[in-house]
């Protein structure tokens, strides 16, 4: 199986793409919330030092006019950034979600599975590696079945030999036996 490289959903991995536009938005609003401290602070020391009722209305109104212009901007901000990472976290999110599935795939003896991805997209090494241990898995299973079916063969060749001839054949029998044996252990060493 090959996984294709379009995805239809930008949300291929609520968890993780949530939690990232969350944790952004959240880190926003708490540098918002600093730089308002930065730019009010001075305001309301002015206000408080104002002795004038005419400059202390100058000072609110324009802490008013602040507050009223830089708060929604600032959550806006925040909000649109947490949208964005969802959309940036796609290049992360959808390779991870084609490794949970060619891992299960492996798991479960697929090993034909293989993984595209796309331009954009992070984790190319992976891929890559995923890719070749799938390969590697997939020879080593073909190998394993050869080796397996050459073993059954001669074995049976023993058994009809033995059914035949009895033991007229013994050194015949004991050779072929050897030659198992060492096929036997020559890949238990290999593998």
């Amino acid at each position: 199986m090959d996984y294709k490289t379009s995805r239809n959903k930008v949300i291929v991995k609520p968890g993780f793409q949530l939690k990232t536009a969350l944790t952004l938005t959240l880190y926003i609003i708490a540098y918002s919330l600093v730089f308002g401290a930065v730019i009010f602070y001075p305001l309301y020391h002015e206000l408080n030092s104002a002795v004038t009722v005419e400059d202390r209305a100058n000072v609110s109104s324009m802490i008013l006019y602040l507050h009223k212009r830089i708060w929604p901007g600032l959550f806006a901000v925040a909000l649109l950034a947490g949208i964005q990472s969802i959309f940036a976290s796609h290049r992360i999110a959808g390779p991870m979600y084609r490794f949970e599935k060619m891992a299960n795939d492996l798991l479960r003896g697929n090993y034909g599975a293989r993984i595209r991805t796309r331009k954009g997209d992070e984790f190319k090494d992976m891929t890559r590696l995923l890719n070749d241990l799938a390969s590697d898995l997939e020879i080593t299973r073909t190998r394993q079945s050869e080796f397996s079916a050459d073993m059954r063969t001669r074995l049976e060749t023993v058994s009809a030999m033995l059914e035949a001839e009895g033991a007229a054949y013994p050194d015949d029998v004991k050779r072929i036996i050897q030659t198992l044996v060492a096929g036997l252990t020559y890949r238990a060493k290999v593998s």
